[in-house]
C-alpha cells in the first residue's frame, strides 16, 4: 500500500496549529513601549517606537503561514488515507472478479 504516515501528517498539522497560536498570543507593543520610554529623546528610541507595528505583523504573518502548513498536512493525511481505502477496495473487487 501507500508508504505515508497519515497519523504523523496529523501530529504536525495540530504541532503547527499549536505552534501558530502561540506566536498568534505574542504582542511586543507593551515590551516595546517600556523600551521607548526607557530612552526617551534617544535614536533608538525614536527607532524602536516605530518596530511594534511591524513585528506584529510579522508573528501574525508567521502565524498563517504555520496555519497554512498545518491545514496542508491535514489535507494531505485525508487524502492518503483515502487513496489507501480506494485502492484496496479496488484490489477487494479486482481480486473477487478474477475466475
Amino acid at each position: 500500500m501507500l508508504e505515508v504516515d497519515s497519523e504523523s501528517l496529523r501530529a504536525l498539522s495540530s504541532s503547527l496549529m499549536d505552534i501558530a497560536e502561540t506566536i498568534s498570543s505574542l504582542d511586543p507593543s507593551q515590551s516595546i513601549a517600556v523600551g521607548v520610554a526607557a530612552m526617551p529623546r534617544s535614536a533608538v528610541g525614536e527607532v524602536a517606537a516605530g518596530s511594534a507595528r511591524p513585528i506584529l505583523d510579522a508573528y501574525r504573518a508567521t502565524a498563517d503561514r504555520l496555519r497554512h502548513m498545518a491545514n496542508a498536512a491535514l489535507t494531505s493525511a485525508h487524502s492518503y488515507d483515502d487513496a489507501e481505502h480506494a485502492f484496496r477496495e479496488q484490489l477487494r473487487s479486482g481480486i473477487r472478479s478474477v475466475p
